[in-house]
């Protein structure tokens, strides 16, 4: 049983629920560690990233709750760092790195804002979606060379509106290299790769990011794993976990990765 969940958002972000709420629902899930893992400020405004000045109000909320709740569970405070982020990824307890925008003819799209949004942008690439995945893909180069970003999260998150309509082919020859380019680099750099179910807790999808396919070639290569919720309210901070950590042991995995407050150790998957 997976008992830590460290993608978690709040009402100091985009979440649902407040990070005690959050941390309850965490108690009575059975966890036994719950990071937060707020998106950090763009640099103009937005409706689903913190704030800049408020900021220090939300590590103060994390380390009161990690005191209040010391004997019930662990509590850690983390930042889902966005690329085009406007704060250093630093002060944190660890880091998701994620790339939620591509750049085209100088507008940044959001690649999991909307189906319409992705009909936007595929416009700007000649409507071709495998130049489009190469364009995605070749920004977790930038990614990879941020020492302080441990997690890489939802590695192909342009395929969010893919069951709703075909955007991509994820089979396609130019889309897999694409994404393998992406996952060797990141592997160097001794990334780890998130299983996230927060897709389908919200709706979107019927299995995790990253697709099966993705998962088998980062494990055949040695990546390291890990299994997260993206919980976004309180009802989905250990959503499907189980069903994940099956999709785990088809693609090879014999083993996640886990914080315990100073690193990252390897547990079995049993």
């Amino acid at each position: 049983m997976i008992q830590q969940n460290l993608h978690t958002h709040s009402t100091f972000d985009d979440g649902q629920n407040t990070m005690e709420e959050m941390v309850l629902a965490a108690v009575s899930a059975g966890l036994t560690s719950l990071g937060f893992s707020v998106h950090t400020p763009m640099p103009y405004p937005t409706c689903w990233t913190i704030p800049t000045g408020q900021m220090p109000d939300y590590i103060a909320e994390a380390r009161r709750l990690k005191d209040a709740y010391r004997d019930q569970i662990e509590v850690y405070c983390g930042a889902e760092w966005d690329l085009y982020s406007a704060q250093r990824a630093l002060g944190f307890d660890y880091v998701i790195g994620s790339i939620h925008h591509i750049p085209a003819n100088d507008i940044l799209y959001g690649v999991d804002s909307s189906a319409e949004e992705t009909e936007q942008y595929l416009k700007a690439f000649g409507g071709s979606a495998d130049a489009a995945a190469e364009a995605y893909f070749r920004q977790y180069e930038a990614l990879a060379n941020i020492e302080e970003v441990d997690i890489i999260g939802h590695l192909d998150l342009l395929t969010k509106f893919d069951e709703q309509r075909a955007f991509f082919n994820p089979d396609s020859r130019r889309f897999h290299e694409a994404a393998v380019d992406a996952m060797e680099l990141l592997i160097t750099k001794h990334k780890i790769f998130e299983i996230n179910t927060g897709a389908i807790s919200r709706g979107y999808r019927t299995t995790p990011y990253p697709s099966s396919s993705l998962l088998r070639e980062i494990v055949s290569r040695g990546g390291r794993i890990t299994i997260t919720a993206d919980a976004h309210s309180a009802r989905d901070v250990n959503f499907r976990f189980e069903e994940a950590t099956e999709i785990a042991r088809s693609c090879g995995a014999t083993e996640i990765w886990q914080f315990d407050g100073k690193d990252f150790v390897p547990v079995p998957l049993r």
